[in-house]
């Protein structure tokens, strides 16, 4: 299975994972343009352009599309507030893999919004796609990122010595199969 043409949303108890949608376009950019939310993420200097050009192109995408990643509006609830993004990535193969990814503006921070908003991507990508395993890549000085991944039962597969953003770095692989992440109880 493949492709999620159909997807419209997918709610917690609190959050709301949805298509991005134009409204979110400066509340995503007031995020992605922090310099301290952007130090552990592939952006640097995100421009308002930026952020107008990503959404756009987001609204012609599906989830599920394999090598081709999906980020999701994190909203709450209660007022559709954009309070960050999740990426969902899926590798070809059979069983596929994923790889998933979280951002949290922050304002919103600290609230467990990111293990909430992961939680039911892992869900999504295990029911959705039949996953066999999903993983999580951080750099290992991003100790918020390493927590969400323990709390979702994730178990660190690897660590490989590289460089991001011009500086000698660690990123450590995280990971967590079907069958864990069931066993898990999420």
């Amino acid at each position: 299975m493949s492709r999620d043409a159909s997807f419209t949303v997918i709610e917690t108890d609190r959050l709301r994972l949805r298509r991005f949608d134009l409204r979110d376009i400066a509340a995503f950019h007031a995020y992605r343009a922090d310099d301290g939310v952007a130090r552990y993420q592939s952006w640097q200097d995100y421009t308002l352009e930026q952020a107008e050009r990503f959404v756009e192109e987001l609204r012609r995408e599906d989830p599920g599309v394999p090598g081709a990643p999906f980020q999701f509006a994190v909203a709450r609830l209660g007022d559709d507030a954009l309070v960050g993004d999740c990426m969902l990535a899926m590798d070809p193969g059979d069983p596929p893999t994923g790889e998933i990814g979280y951002t949290v503006a922050p304002a919103h921070q600290g609230r467990g919004y990111a293990c909430e908003a992961a939680g039911a991507l892992l869900a999504y990508a295990f029911d959705r796609f039949d996953m066999a395993a999903v993983r999580s890549v951080t750099d290992v000085r991003n100790a918020p990122s390493i927590a969400v991944a323990r709390r979702l039962g994730m178990h660190l597969r690897s660590t490989a010595h590289t460089r991001f953003k011009g500086e000698p770095c660690e990123e450590q692989t995280y990971e967590v199969t079907r069958e864990a992440w069931q066993a898990h109880g999420t």
